[in-house]
């Protein structure tokens, strides 16, 4: 018996030390190990967590619920959310590594980050660091002990925790995560010394950077004054986005720009984010001129401006910003989209710079959408993802003034080939310039030795009735119709020459008073019709300060048409009243004819120079007449207009010519 009750004691004596080493193997193998040499470890695996839909749970209350922690990736993200979120890891040192260390918290736009750290007997410390907290109260607990090298007692690396592992046992840590952002957490473990360097670099990283974005502006400003585009002022938009995002990201904003107003910098992460996005869509609207070409993608822009611009009020009010931030982002997976087909169909409608733009914004659209993704929903996401705005925007903003500098190349090419191009035109317009006074010094040569003869033709003609030689009625027949062919003619070369003068010289330079009734009756006075075939309606005593020369052509043009063209048997209605154009006082002459033909006229072209109706070809002419009762009348600030009324099966055709009172200067 005593045999059989001692093999029952040492039996139950090895499983309770079997059961004690399988307990302790666990927990090895849920302890995240650091060796000696180690200045830095990422904490990714090895971590448990509890979500706390409350947000009410002390640490007091989570020891109880130990059982209820989840494995969870790391990098961890939750989206945006009011959860608080426990985790629990527990580290253990090798001998020989080392015993204080800093717990850097990422990103750092996180409300509230808290600690706590073992005391034994189920007692804990806590520490807490966070954007809303003072900047002395987020490092007084993380800065270097007494042992570092004095220049570095006076470092303080933001947004990190003291962690001091006195042995090598086991030793379990909590993190309580609460934050209105993005729910994104980061945890990496480094010897102070390292954190430091790390911290420094960063800094010193994130200052030239900065340097950079501000030198871009500069170039941006100076770009916009010289060449009038807005794009350039507009590209400094996102240039401003990416300055404050780094100045918060790398504590610079909360360490020496903003150090006691928390609130500032806590808000200044999410408006990076909305002015970032707001510039980009700006510089679209203005690059691609989507007002005009894009008209309904521009309102769908304009529209998420102001959601971005409501976001962005939203932060001054309570927690609203957790409602409006996650539409704002599920928007830009439609607007990311809506601005690559911008682009594309800018690449397509060949705008210079558009390849550029499409190479920089489909890389920026790939990763920015998966970074997007990961901060508004519940995944883990790779480190790298945490700093993809500013990676995605660098490259981004560097194929912007790419495609602005391609865009300029452009426009300064075409400039310099619209110069040769007028250089040529000037050249042309000169050699024409001298081929048309060669022709009308050729013309006016032609003109006068033709109208040597006809003055001589004309006086011999002149002379028959004087000298009363007795001739036949038959051959004084032809001599009147020989004598009307001569005026005619003689009417034709002064048309002619009178053209080329206007064509050269477009004004009137001889004008004087002259009474309109006086040069109608004097043509109808010379005309070959019948005086009763008028119908004469004009005010008594009105004069007009013109070249009566020319006045009296343009009457004299107008009046002649109207006997050629008028149809059979009808008479010529010829008005004048006083009117006004654009509060100038004039005269407005109106003549008016019946006419004849199958199909509408078109009365534009009739004052086309050399212009002739082909349907009336037994009609003299050059085709100058309208031509240059057009010129004159201009020449004097006047206006002709022709209006055509159909009263079937014949077409009423009205000339209406206004003359100033006074020539404009």
């Amino acid at each position: 018996m005593e045999v059989s009750s001692q093999l029952m004691h040492t039996f139950y004596r090895f499983i309770t030390v079997l059961f004690a080493l399988i307990i302790s193997w666990n927990a090895n193998a849920q302890s995240i190990p650091i060796q000696a040499g180690i200045n830095t470890v990422h904490l990714t695996q090895n971590i448990q967590y509890l979500t706390d839909k409350t947000g009410q749970l002390t640490l007091k209350d989570i020891l109880k619920k130990e059982s209820d922690f989840t494995s969870v990736a790391f990098p961890f993200g939750a989206g945006f959310s009011n959860n608080a979120y426990w985790f629990r890891f527990t580290l253990q040192r090798d001998q020989g590594a080392a015993k204080n260390w800093l717990l850097i918290i990422n990103p750092t736009y996180l409300d509230s980050v808290k600690l706590y750290t073992p005391l034994g007997h189920q007692n804990y410390s806590q520490s807490e660091v966070g954007d809303l907290l003072p900047t002395d109260r987020q490092n007084d607990s993380a800065t270097l002990s007494s042992s570092e090298p004095r220049f570095m007692q006076s470092i303080m690396v933001p947004f990190s925790l003291p962690i001091t592992l006195a042995n090598t046992q086991l030793h379990t840590f909590y993190i309580r995560l609460q934050t209105n952002s993005s729910t994104t957490l980061r945890l990496t473990l480094q010897t102070p010394a390292e954190a430091v360097f790390t911290s420094t670099s960063k800094q010193i990283i994130s200052a030239t950077a900065i340097g950079g974005w501000l030198m871009l502006c500069l170039y941006a400003f100076i770009m916009t004054r010289l060449t009038q585009k807005k794009a350039y002022a507009l590209s400094c938009i996102p240039l401003l986005g990416c300055i404050t995002l780094t100045l918060v990201k790398s504590s610079i904003a909360a360490q020496y720009i903003f150090p006691d107003h928390p609130m500032l910098v806590h808000l200044l992460g999410p408006t990076s984010v909305c002015v970032m996005l707001s510039g980009i869509i700006l510089f679209f609207m203005s690059f691609f001129q989507t007002s005009q070409k894009f008209k309904y993608i521009h309102w769908f822009l304009q529209f998420n401006l102001g959601f971005n611009l409501v976001s962005f009020i939203s932060l001054f009010i309570g927690k609203s910003y957790l409602l409006f931030a996650p539409f704002m982002y599920q928007i830009s997976y439609i607007t990311f989209p809506v601005l690559c087909f911008i682009i594309w169909k800018g690449v397509k409608n060949g705008i210079a710079g558009s390849r550029s733009l499409f190479v920089g914004y489909v890389v920026f659209f790939t990763l920015n959408i998966c970074a997007i993704f990961a901060a508004t929903y519940h995944l883990s996401t790779p480190t790298i993802f945490l700093d993809m705005p500013e990676i995605t925007s660098f490259i981004f903003i560097f194929m912007i003034y790419q495609g602005l500098y391609q865009n300029k190349k452009a426009e300064n090419v075409a400039k310099r080939k619209l110069k040769e191009k007028i250089h040529f035109a000037e050249k042309e317009a000169e050699l024409e310039k001298t081929r048309r006074i060669n022709q009308s010094h050729f013309m006016t040569l032609v003109t006068h030795e033709l109208k040597t003869p006809l003055a001589v033709i004309d006086s011999i003609i002149q002379t028959l009735p004087i000298e009363k030689i007795d001739i036949s009625p038959k051959l004084a027949e032809r001599h009147t119709r020989i004598q009307t062919a001569i005026s005619e003619l003689n009417a034709l070369i002064n048309n002619t020459l009178i053209s080329e003068y206007m064509d050269f010289d477009n004004r009137s330079s001889n004008c004087n008073e002259t009474n309109i009734n006086d040069i109608i009756k004097n043509i109808i006075n010379h005309s070959p019709a019948n005086a009763k075939q008028y119908i004469i309606n004009t005010t008594s005593n009105v004069t007009l300060k013109v070249d009566a020369f020319l006045f009296h052509l343009v009457l004299n043009n107008l009046i002649i048409n109207a006997l050629k063209y008028r149809a059979a048997d009808s008479s010529i209605s010829i008005s004048s009243t006083k009117a006004y154009d654009n509060s100038r006082e004039g005269v407005l002459i109106s003549i008016t004819n019946d006419y004849k033909s199958s199909q509408k006229p078109d009365p534009d072209i009739w004052f086309y120079k050399y212009y002739r109706q082909l349907d009336k070809p037994n009609i003299q002419g050059f085709g100058l007449g309208l031509y240059l009762v057009k010129s004159i009348v201009e020449a004097h600030s006047g206006y002709i207009q022709c209006r055509v009324i159909e009263e079937a099966p014949i077409w009423k055709v009205t000339f209406n010519v206004w003359f100033p009172f006074t020539e404009k200067d």
